[in-house]
């Protein structure tokens, strides 16, 4: 079967993670736009390009997983720095009526974005104007918003003045503008499930809180979505770069006509209630969403199951991952790792097939668990992994894994997805980056944001160092392959996430 696949961005986390997930079964066939054709991070691809290409592609498709994102504003951070009206915005979504019409078989499974608000200040990815007001615009929005719903202490009230005296009115007027055109591109493509053209919409939400302006639009899409029925249809759960998996997922699992029952088991009896860093809700309520977001089901006994999805969590307090040498004592007061790590075990032995949501810290995988399941010699039979970015980029990605995992013969591919994730999620993430950064960055007069011109020898560096704490910890673990090749690089300049180019063969 063949699914045409149009990513939310370049990085590998959205075109790479869908690849190689679909390499689980042999019947997908995933079509995905030449490299040349997507956006190059805040460059905007060529929105006309991409309909032609798609236009062309989509007549012999199943289903078609569809980023908005790409299709209306040219990717990701486009999507947060255009200077298109809403009316020229919302005219490209006419293409997919078209493309319908003239294939109604074909089965449209699309996502787009809630627009993420950084708490932080930062132009990295946002208008420039977010180097130096980020934050006032964030804690503007996060205190006009609790002002509304539960009203605001006078200390609260006092901080809302003073922002609103020193923060540019056209900063926040411009950044208001961007919000509304993001939610009148939403509603639009809400309208489109509504008339049949989509038959699945994922609206994620990047960097979300309690409250602030993703939780103010998010009630307007939800008004929409409820006002018209179509909350079987429409899906809207905190996450962004794993959307491309969980569409794929979704697909996948709907053509098939199944719904594999998965049974959920926590390192904590915490964990449901944790609300994860940059996230907008307990745990256990975004597990659920992405659960069926995928297609899946959650069952209520591991008889019940078709695979266990094993989520580790903090014990109360999260932190990140590149802090884990300093655990929080609720790490092991309020979480027993023996026990989740024996139950894993108990759960493979009885024949249940078990994936691992690695999601104790944010943006990266426990070192801790990792050693213990090297220990026990359970890697091999897992049958997925991730711990990467945030709760909920790190759910979706293993669900879909374990999702085309389940029946699948591919050895290879089931090895290749969990040592991919082992060394990004894992090594890279929580201890190399890390180390680059304390060392290697500072020797060349580089940063976190600028290499100067030195990319190569710090993607080397980092290849050498990754491949060293996978050997001197992974000591019982996939002995039935080798790492043949591993060369890293970094898709957007920068520290924050790496792409790796590995292969993987059977020892002789």
């Amino acid at each position: 079967m063949e699914f045409l696949y149009i990513p939310l961005d370049e990085r590998p986390c959205n075109v790479y993670y869908p690849q190689i997930i679909a390499e689980l079964q042999a019947d997908i066939q995933l079509t995905v736009p030449p490299r040349e054709l997507l956006s190059q991070k805040k460059q905007p691809a060529k929105t006309s390009r991409l309909w032609d290409w798609l236009e062309i592609n989509i007549t012999d498709c199943r289903a078609a997983l569809l980023s908005i994102e790409m299709l209306v504003y040219g990717g990701l951070l486009p999507s947060r720095l255009h200077q298109e009206s809403i009316s020229t915005l919302t005219q490209r979504l006419y293409h997919l009526r078209k493309l319908k019409a003239e294939h109604p078989q074909v089965e449209i499974f699309a996502s787009n974005l809630i627009m993420r608000t950084p708490a932080y200040s930062s132009s990295e990815e946002e208008p420039d104007y977010y180097e130096t007001c980020g934050e006032q615009i964030f804690q503007w929005g996060w205190l006009q918003d609790k002002c509304q719903r539960v009203g605001l202490t006078a200390a609260e009230q006092a901080q809302l003045d003073h922002i609103q005296a020193e923060l540019p009115s056209e900063y926040l007027q411009d950044y208001q503008k961007r919000r509304a055109c993001n939610v009148a591109v939403n509603l639009a493509v809400i309208e489109l499930v509504q008339a049949g053209v989509i038959s699945f919409l994922s609206i994620p939400q990047d960097d979300s809180a309690p409250y602030g302006f993703t939780a103010i639009d998010q009630r307007q899409v939800v008004a929409q979505v409820t006002a018209l029925r179509l909350q079987q249809q429409v899906h809207l759960y905190p996450g962004a770069d794993e959307v491309g998996c969980t569409l794929l997922a979704r697909a996948y699992n709907q053509v098939r006509g199944r719904s594999p029952q998965i049974y959920l088991l926590y390192s904590s009896v915490c964990s449901e209630q944790i609300v994860p860093l940059y996230e907008d809700r307990p745990l256990g309520e975004s597990v659920k969403a992405h659960v069926l977001a995928a297609g899946a089901q959650v069952a209520t006994t591991p008889e019940a199951a078709d695979a266990v999805l094993a989520v580790n969590t903090a014990g109360q307090v999260m932190q990140e991952a590149w802090d884990q040498s300093m655990k929080d004592i609720t790490y092991t007061s309020f979480r027993n790792l023996r026990f989740f790590v024996a139950e894993i075990e108990r759960l493979q032995n009885l024949g249940k097939s078990v994936a691992i949501a690695d999601v104790a810290f944010a943006n990266g995988g426990e070192t801790e668990l990792v050693e213990m399941l090297d220990d026990a010699a359970l890697w091999d039979s897992l049958l997925a992994y991730a711990g990467w970015n945030t709760s909920c980029n790190t759910l979706g990605t293993v669900l879909a894994t374990a999702s085309l995992g389940l029946g699948s013969e591919n050895k290879h591919a089931l090895a290749f997805n969990k040592i991919y994730h082992l060394l990004e999620d894992w090594a890279y993430q929580s201890i190399v980056r890390k180390s680059i950064i304390g060392t290697c960055l500072p020797r060349l007069g580089a940063s976190y944001y600028d290499f100067n011109r030195q990319e190569a020898l710090i993607t080397q560096t980092i290849a050498e160092q990754l491949l060293d704490v996978w050997c001197e910890t992974l000591q019982q673990s996939f002995t039935s392959w080798d790492i043949q090749q591993l060369s890293v690089f970094a898709p957007w300049q920068r520290m924050f996430e790496m792409g790796l180019n590995l292969e993987i063969a059977p020892t002789e």
